[in-house]
């Protein structure tokens, strides 16, 4: 099969030269070597203009066109055609490419890349298959891309699902080698990583010594590239463990605050530098770990947070917040500025008027529940992803040269983790199995009918996110009921709590509609029933 490379056309002067380097009959294009030295004459390449809204599928024709230089331009009289192309001296380009144009595709209203990540940093040209296959993820992304442009094109829709199915075939036989996740993780437990980027706000449950700070430090370690990695080894630049105390009642100890102590002084925080350091690398995944999350009512001291997770939205292709931070909200609008200065984010444009709370942060509590510890309302419950980690294999973890807290020799990029999607509306269209998630729901609102548990449209779209994600990656024929599954076990059972008038019939009518393939869900509701029927109440946790 032909190399495949996909250009993405941004910036002023590169649009400027899409305009002046195709020909006045839309038959050919130009462009210079540097990008394609190692492509050859019949490999394609996909040229996306989101301005002219416009993508090219195209053919190399030729590899040696000579440009001439005059008054700061490249001059091209190739073919009967006169292109051109601004350049700064007439050594900048030596040699041009023509490109055939088999079509030019209008981008339908509404698209977009899935993750723009890969075009951040002036990147423009990704490989989508080659011979020597690499960061398979990436390139399974943007053909996925590609494919709703060339809807009636049988020639290139042929041409991509070839691609898309060698690279799924060689993501399959890595993914079996590749472990980002713990022991746990591999052991069917939950995909954290799907979870994480259908909502970065995950609690990990379960009794004490299960490893569940570890596994946060551990993703950290598999994630971190290779400027945020320590010297020693120990922490990586994109984790933080912060301990949550008892007398937290409120957010102070995270959001700091003004001390009139020796003079008015906004004191800061590690959370709020931690903060300032992801937005600083917004390209890697940074893991706040609030370890013993539910010691202290979390209502009350990550108040701020839990209202602003409701506010993510995408927007020209990027996630945002409303502000985490406000510069209305100081009367001395001196202790704002000096609190950017100290969070060194003072000459960023992007925090004149606050801060908000940045996508590529996760934030990860860890929670053991017992006496000393407080229960999760349903409005937390709502805004999290939870997972249990309480299944204990006590010979797991004792090989000898076992290493989890180290670093990779290939990290796992950004755009595996961060999520690109806040909405069901942004995913419903992409995946055909959406009408069947959302009858699902209904089927399950149905036996919670008259309940506080019955779910709403914030679970749902959590749904359809989760499920999309888990579409991409069908590395078994039953991945929708595990993905079904899966959160049902997350967004629905954990809310779940009362007594037998309030739950009895709650958990035998969920238990009725449950088919087998539902493993998790019905051993969490039979685990649920049991201790109902044992001391009259009942609940998610253990």
């Amino acid at each position: 099969m032909m190399n495949i490379k996909l250009y993405d056309i941004h910036g002023s002067s590169t649009i400027e030269n899409y305009k002046t380097l195709i020909t006045s009959d839309a038959k050919y294009f130009y462009w210079d070597s540097k990008r394609f030295s190692k492509n050859e004459i019949g490999d394609i390449v996909f040229w996306v203009n989101r301005t002219e809204r416009v993508v090219l599928y195209t053919v190399i024709d030729s590899k040696d066109v000579k440009p001439t230089f005059s008054n700061g331009k490249n001059l091209i009289n190739d073919k009967g055609y006169n292109v051109s192309a601004a350049a700064q001296d007439a050594t900048k380009f030596e040699t041009f490419y023509r490109f055939k144009i088999i079509e030019k595709a209008q981008i339908p209203e509404g698209w977009n890349y899935l993750n723009l990540v890969p075009f951040n940093g002036q990147t423009m040209a990704i490989i989508l298959y080659d011979s020597n296959v690499s960061e398979p993820e990436k390139k399974i992304e943007k053909i996925i891309d590609l494919k709703p442009i060339f809807l009636n094109n049988d020639e290139v829709t042929t041409i991509l699902n070839q691609a898309l199915d060698l690279l799924k075939n060689h993501n399959s036989s890595v993914r079996k080698s590749k472990n980002i996740q713990s022991k746990q993780s591999d052991s069917n437990e939950m995909n954290i990583l799907t979870a994480i980027k259908t909502k970065p706000f995950i609690l990990l449950a379960g009794i004490s010594g299960t490893g569940k700070s570890r596994l946060v430090r551990t993703l950290a370690f598999k994630t971190c590239p290779p400027i945020l990695q320590d010297k020693e080894r120990k922490k990586p630049g994109n984790f933080e463990l912060i301990p949550v105390r008892p007398n937290w009642h409120d957010s102070t100890e995270l959001m700091g605050y003004v001390s009139r102590i020796n003079g008015e002084k906004y004191v800061t925080t590690t959370f709020l530098k931690f903060i300032a350091k992801a937005w600083k690398n917004l390209e890697t995944p940074f893991f706040l770990c609030l370890d013993e999350m539910n010691l202290a009512p979390v209502e009350q001291y990550f108040a701020e947070y839990l209202s602003i997770i409701e506010t993510r939205q995408l927007k020209d292709g990027k996630i945002g917040s409303d502000y985490l931070i406000a510069k209305s909200n100081f009367e001395n609008e001196k202790l704002y500025t000096k609190l950017l200065e100290d969070l060194n984010l003072q000459n960023d444009k992007r925090f004149v008027e606050g801060i908000s709370f940045p996508n590529n942060m996760v934030v990860i509590g860890t929670v053991n529940m017992d006496e000393t510890t407080h229960s999760f309302s349903r409005k937390v419950l709502d805004r999290a992803m939870t997972f249990e980690m309480n299944d204990i294999d006590l010979n797991a973890g004792l090989e000898e040269f076992k290493i989890d807290w180290d670093y990779p020799k290939n990290y796992t990029s950004g755009s595996e983790v961060i999520g690109q999607f806040t909405a069901g509306n942004e995913v419903v269209n992409q995946f055909p199995e959406s009408k069947l998630v959302i009858e699902y729901l209904q089927k399950i609102n149905e036996q919670l009918e008259g309940t506080p548990f019955k779910i709403a449209y914030r679970v749902r779209d959590e749904f359809l996110i989760y499920c999309y994600y888990a579409s991409q990656n069908k590395l078994d024929t039953n991945w929708l009921n595990i993905a079904l599954d899966e959160m049902i076990s997350m967004k629905i059972l954990s809310r779940i709590e009362g007594d037998d008038i309030k739950t009895g019939d709650v958990l035998k009518n969920l238990l009725n509609i449950l088919t087998e393939d539902f493993a998790k869900s019905i051993s969490k509701l039979k685990e649920m029933d049991n201790r109902l029927q044992k001391g009259g109440y009942t609940s998610y946790w253990s």
